[in-house]
């Protein structure tokens, strides 16, 4: 199963995510759960560079199943309020994943 973990603050503000895991929901190479979830994964540390232009800490596992993205609580309130937007967009997508594929994908949440 993969596991989204979305690491948030007391305000519910998200700082980060981990993700790790396998779907096995099908053959290695034609398992969608996986691309799903992996896609959204890769696309949200992309927006946070490309766009926020910030630089999280990620750390990866070579052989995947296992990707952390942390990004600093210290920074702007507008680089923040839009770091919230692309972390919230990311929390619905794996919402949507786990309504049609809850038994290969969950999401939890966890205090900083």
């Amino acid at each position: 199963m993969i596991t989204v973990t979305i690491h948030s603050d007391e305000n519910r503000k998200s700082y980060g995510f981990e993700i790790s895991g396998h779907a096995y929901s099908d053959e290695y190479g034609r398992d969608l759960v996986c691309a799903g979830a992996s896609a959204i994964a890769f696309g949200t540390v992309n927006a946070i560079g490309h766009i926020l232009q910030l630089q999280p800490i990620i750390e990866q596992d070579e052989q995947g199943g296992f990707l952390s993205c942390i990004v600093s609580k210290d920074i702007d309130p507008e680089i923040d309020a839009k770091l919230q937007v692309i972390l919230q967009t990311m929390v619905t997508q794996y919402y949507t994943m786990v309504a049609s594929y809850g038994e290969f994908i969950e999401l939890k949440y966890k205090m900083l």
